[in-house]
């Protein structure tokens, strides 16, 4: 598959599943275009793929890991960058401005591995298998951390929205 054909098809999802992920545009952006880099040197492989979504993704979930680690270790005081107050990188309009900035906020208080499945069921229309596989887990073991996440989200929200 040529990446000009995965941007069309894919760019976008990506780009929002990195923003929410990411909690930055700026970032975001970056690591689009290293998952982009990354899978050009995949050209060889795509006959082997069943799953071409699934695969970007995971390329994708790969990046932003690496780009992650990277900025902890950057961080001078320790602190864990999920943990940090992320702002909104979708265009809303200003009476949903407030509700979308505390659902971002609830969001980035989950465990990340809640919050991205989160991310991937909920933002992408992703099925719990596919959710497996991108993150190389379990159906059941996906299923189990979507449905804590969406409880502490829930509990975390209550009286807030």
């Amino acid at each position: 598959m040529k990446l000009d054909e995965l941007y069309d098809r894919y760019g976008e999802k990506m780009y929002h599943y990195l923003a929410l992920r990411l909690g930055s545009s700026e970032d975001a952006e970056d690591v689009l275009q290293d998952a982009f880099c990354r899978l050009a040197k995949y050209s060889v492989r795509w006959t082997l793929v069943r799953n071409p979504e699934a695969f970007v993704f995971k390329v994708l979930r790969n990046e932003a890991n690496r780009h992650l680690a990277r900025r902890i270790r950057q961080r001078e005081d320790g602190q864990k960058y999920s943990e940090r107050e992320i702002r909104p990188v979708f265009a809303i309009d200003n009476a949903a401005d407030n509700s979308a900035t505390v659902i971002s906020q609830a969001l980035s208080r989950l465990p990340d591995d809640q919050k991205e499945i989160i991310i991937l069921k909920v933002f992408q229309d992703f099925t719990f298998k596919e959710v497996a596989s991108v993150c190389g887990l379990s159906i059941n073991t996906a299923a189990s951390r979507y449905r804590y996440g969406i409880e502490k989200l829930r509990a975390s929200l209550e009286g807030k929205v």
